[in-house]
């Protein structure tokens, strides 16, 4: 099995599945994007870089990766500049091997690192390992490439949608995109059908992220961060769960220090986690009456530790809300439109900067609006079970061909 995913939520599902897998007696290999690299290395497991499979000394990945890398590459998250230059320059390299250097430069300008996806680069990988399955997250780029690369190596591929799906959905209704998708809520499963997918070909089976979420022992773990961190039994504690936000780099520390400064005025509790891809987190200042869960510890041990959660888009929302944990989501995001947090869930929505405080009030007492929107948490699917469905899925109906597309081809066969 080859299995390929970035870092944060994309890493978190593959990691269960590749242990999963791995325990069926199943041979994987990891190409860990990015910051997925240190979480893998933070789990023990064996990975490959993109940088493994890249001649650093070729001029034009080198000349391409060190411009791309002064605007892309940071220091503290776990990748060398090296790295870096090489992930870029290769990504670049394909890109203007397609389209020639100035239009590559000019595609760049526009949509960012969003402009490569190097399917020419990722077939030579695949083509090396000589998997059976090729398994992948929704991410652009490499892992889009990835799955691109193993249809045309003719390479059965799974792609998992680890929640919402909705940006990743213009190019996961085309069938090159996993021959088989597994998603995690039936609304994301509706609109791949009204986008173009085959039914048949799509699996509700939950993310392995949420697995560990089932752990019986949560709750005493959460009591046990409370009382490691100073946190009384009657105090309020509010999770902040910070994401990058391109377009807006200082819209995330708005948040935080809105937040900090509420939490102080309203007697309540901040802890703060960064994302993984964020920022060097060795330089972002956290308010020194605040805690902070590094990303070290179990984000689950938090999750449950906390009184309630605060995202703009993040899908630790989702897993706060899967732990029947409160949450606020605040819509200042230019990715709003790419989650569907609301009432159905459980979450509370609101506009609005200004209206957290309101909000996180109303959360985080007895009142009607906190109680309507547990009953609606109290219904949502329980956690755990998605590697091994996910495992089934792959053995029964990805290996053995039995999807949509394969059907097509056997139907044609047969016909002449």
């Amino acid at each position: 099995m080859f299995l390929t995913c970035y870092g944060g939520a994309h890493v978190s599902a593959i990691i269960p599945l590749y242990q999963a897998l791995v325990r069926r007696g199943h041979t994987c290999d990891l190409l860990a994007l990015t910051t997925a690299a240190e979480t893998a290395r933070r789990c023990n497991l064996p990975f490959y870089r993109p940088i493994d499979f890249v001649d650093i000394a070729d001029a034009d990945i080198l000349e391409w990766g060190e411009r791309l890398a002064q605007r892309h590459h940071t220091e503290g998250k776990g990748l060398s500049r090296d790295e870096s230059i090489a992930y870029l320059g290769v990504s670049f390299c394909d890109l203007a091997a397609d389209i020639g250097e100035a239009e590559a430069w000019r595609r760049y300008e526009k949509s960012g690192l969003n402009a490569f996806a190097p399917v020419r680069f990722m077939r030579r990988v695949i083509a090396q390992f000589e998997p059976d399955v090729v398994v992948a997250t929704t991410s652009p780029r490499m892992e889009k490439a990835a799955l691109r690369a193993a249809f045309q190596l003719d390479v059965p591929s799974l792609c998992m949608v680890e929640l919402f799906g909705l940006l990743e959905e213009p190019w996961l209704s085309r069938p090159d995109n996993g021959h088989v998708l597994a998603v995690s809520r039936e609304d994301v499963r509706r609109r791949l059908v009204a986008a173009g997918r085959q039914a048949c070909d799509i699996h509700l089976t939950g993310s392995p992220m949420f697995d560990q979420l089932a752990d019986p022992d949560l709750p005493a773990a959460g009591r046990r961060w409370r009382h490691e961190h100073g946190v009384a039994d009657s105090e309020k504690l509010v999770f902040w769960a910070e994401q990058p936000e391109p377009g807006d780099p200082e819209l995330p520390r708005r948040v935080r220090l809105h937040l900090a400064d509420l939490c102080r005025r309203k007697g309540w509790r901040l802890v703060v986690r960064l994302h993984p891809s964020s920022t060097d987190h060795r330089a972002e200042k956290i308010p020194s009456d605040c805690l902070q869960s590094h990303a070290h510890e179990p984000l689950s041990h938090v999750m449950h530790a906390c009184d309630a959660g605060v995202t703009l888009t993040s899908t630790v929302g989702w897993e706060l809300l899967l732990c029947n944990k409160p949450l606020l989501v605040i819509r200042i995001s230019e990715f709003s439109n790419a989650v569907t947090y609301g009432s159905d869930d459980g979450a509370l929505v609101v506009d609005t900067l200004e209206q957290a405080a309101g909000g996180l009030s109303d959360l985080l007492h007895d009142t009607t609006e906190s109680a309507r929107l547990q009953q609606f948490r109290s219904r949502l699917p329980s956690p755990g079970g998605a590697s091994h469905r996910i495992c089934d899925l792959i053995e029964k109906t990805v290996f053995a061909r039995n999807y949509s597309l394969e059907d097509m081809r056997r139907a044609r066969t047969h016909a002449n």
